[in-house]
This record gives structure tokens, C-alpha cells and sequence, in this order.
């Protein structure tokens, strides 16, 4: 009877002690972040597609209650290392890694595993084996659709395709690579007789000005081409093939399509009905934050997420823009 006496005791301590922790938390329970710092190096800013993807990590990191730390990478592989060094240094907890360059990804990782992150880390659409999960777009079928949608376009116009030119970048490796090989199956599912020799891949470093000044370059051997599509690995490179086919006055000859829907130009060019810049992939970077923060929250708790998360893509042209973005 003593005993029972001392544990109903105990109980009663027990409960009276939570009651009054709740109540001094406001009735609260701690948020799934508290206490978790993430790090975050993001591509660079002067995109408008990281911007987003800034600003979205933020406002999700702060709504879970996890602290970030934000670094800009600056499109530069060895900012991109030494910001893999300041992140470390001030102790985060799982890491999200958003730079272009595969080949410095084995010497992140290794900096990462000397820190005891281990694959604590998600490497934003460049694949950083063997250290990070995956988050971003499926690479092929984002430009399969791409392709296919602006070849279907160039069927009821033309009837026919001379050309296909795509802006690749190719230092980010074989699986961005195959964005811009997507859009070229994409067009082979409309022009199934399309001929290798007749598709022209161009490096536009994932650039307005790069693409714009290599398509001014490819244009003077165009000349006696009029049925040409053009894709690229993002709005930024497409919008450059755009701006290099209105500065020739050859938009009769061209039809675009574009990949991520955030560059404030080329949804401009949907909303105004362009007849050259015909859609583009919506990648929607601003809703990026609501996936990987949770994510990163599992991760820094010792938790398995999956090795490969795919965002989800849709066909944006002028006829349902206004269902994602506003028009000015």
C-alpha cells in the first residue's frame, strides 16, 4: 500500500509538473525544427530561380522552428569550397548544397564527411555522389515535355522542322545534360524522322549573355534554315536565344521553349502571347522550401529520406499561365 501510495505521489508530481510546463510554453509544442541549424549554399542570387528558392527556404526554415544559415556560392566552384568550409565551421546540421559544377562535388563531399555530416546533405538538381540525396526536377522529362509541346506547335505552323538547336551546360554533368537531350526525344516523338546532323548543341553556360552571344554566333549558319526549334537548360539560356533572334528580325523562323517559369522575361513573353517564346516548364522554385526543409529536419535527425526527389512538372503557356503566376 506504501508503495502505491508513493507512485500515485509520484503521478500526481509527474502530471503537475507537465501542466505547468505546457502552460508556461502558451499550451505549445516545440516546433519540428527547434533546435536544428541548417546550412544552405545557394547557386547565386542574380538568378531569379535561386532567389526564389532563397527566400523559400527561409520562410519554411522559420515557420518549423529550424535556424539556416545562408551563403551565396556565387556561381563560382571554389566560392562554392569555401563556403562548404564556413558551413562546417559553424556547426550546422545537415547541409543543402545548390551549385552547378559536378566535378568539385567529390571534394564537397569529403569536407562534409571530415565534418561528421555524413550524408547529411541534399544537393539541390546537381547530383553529388556519394554524400547527397537529390532534390530538383526530373531532368529527361522536363525536357521531353518542353520538346514535345513546342514541336507539337511547330507541326500545326510549319508542318516540318530544319533545325533543333539546344543550350546545354554542360559542366553540370550527364544528368543535366539530359534535360536538353530530353527536349530532343520530345521533338523525335512529333518529328519522329528527325536526323541527328540537323540537332545543334551549343554550351550557353545556363546565361542570358552566354547564350545570347554563342546564338548570335550559330545564327550566321542558319541562314537558309526557317522551320527551327529551339530548348535549352533554363528560362535564362532560352530568353537568350530569344533576344539574339529578335536582335537578327528572324522570329518568323523560330518557336521556344524554355524550362523553369520563374524568369520574370520569359513569363512575360507568355503572358504576352509571344508567337516565338511559345511555354516553358514550370519548376516552381518558390515552393521549393516546403519539401526540403522537412527534408533537411529528417536528415539532421538521423532519419533516411529517399535518395532521389523529384519536383513536379507542368507545361506552362499563355493559356494557363495565369493558373501559377501573375500577368502584369
Amino acid at each position: 500500500m506504501k508503495n502505491r501510495a508513493a507512485i500515485a505521489a509520484a503521478l500526481v508530481l509527474a502530471l503537475a509538473a507537465a501542466i505547468g510546463a505546457t502552460a508556461a510554453s502558451g499550451g505549445k509544442q516545440a516546433k519540428p525544427g527547434a533546435g536544428i541549424t541548417i546550412g544552405y549554399a545557394g547557386l547565386s542570387s542574380q538568378f531569379s530561380f535561386v532567389a526564389a528558392v532563397n527566400k523559400g527556404l527561409q520562410q519554411e526554415a522559420k515557420k518549423l522552428g529550424a535556424k539556416i544559415v545562408v551563403l551565396d556560392n556565387k556561381y563560382d566552384p571554389q566560392v562554392a569550397l569555401t563556403n562548404a568550409d564556413t558551413l562546417i565551421n559553424r556547426h550546422v546540421n545537415v547541409v543543402i548544397e545548390f551549385q552547378t559544377d559536378q566535378s568539385i562535388a567529390p571534394a564537397l563531399c569529403q569536407k562534409f564527411k571530415a565534418a561528421g555530416l555524413g550524408r547529411k546533405v541534399i544537393a539541390i538538381d546537381i547530383p553529388h555522389p556519394p554524400c547527397a540525396e537529390f532534390f530538383g526536377a526530373n531532368n529527361h522529362l522536363s525536357g521531353v515535355i518542353a520538346g514535345q509541346h513546342t514541336a507539337q506547335l511547330a507541326k500545326q505552323k510549319w508542318g516540318s522542322v530544319d533545325k533543333v538547336v539546344v543550350l546545354e551546360l554542360p559542366q553540370s554533368g550527364k544528368l543535366v545534360l539530359s534535360r536538353t537531350q530530353g527536349f530532343v526525344d520530345g521533338v523525335k516523338k512529333v518529328f519522329p524522322n528527325l536526323k541527328s546532323s540537323d540537332v545543334i548543341k551549343l554550351d550557353g553556360k545556363g546565361t542570358t549573355e552566354g547564350s545570347l552571344n554563342v546564338f548570335q554566333s550559330e545564327l550566321a549558319r542558319l541562314t537558309g534554315a526557317h522551320h527551327v526549334l529551339v530548348g535549352g537548360v533554363n528560362d535564362d539560356s532560352t530568353i537568350g536565344a530569344l533576344r539574339a533572334v529578335e536582335a537578327a528580325g528572324r522570329q518568323s523562323d523560330f518557336l521556344i521553349g524554355g524550362e523553369g517559369a520563374n524568369l520574370p522575361s520569359a513569363v512575360q513573353e507568355i503572358c504576352n502571347d509571344s508567337k516565338v517564346y511559345v511555354g516553358t516548364v514550370g519548376y516552381f522554385p518558390e515552393l521549393y522550401g516546403k519539401s526540403l526543409v522537412p527534408l533537411a529536419i529528417r536528415l539532421a535527425k538521423g532519419q533516411k529520406i529517399p535518395q532521389w526527389n523529384y519536383i513536379h512538372h507542368v507545361w506552362i503557356n499563355h493559356a494557363n499561365i495565369t493558373k501559377y503566376y501573375k500577368c502584369k
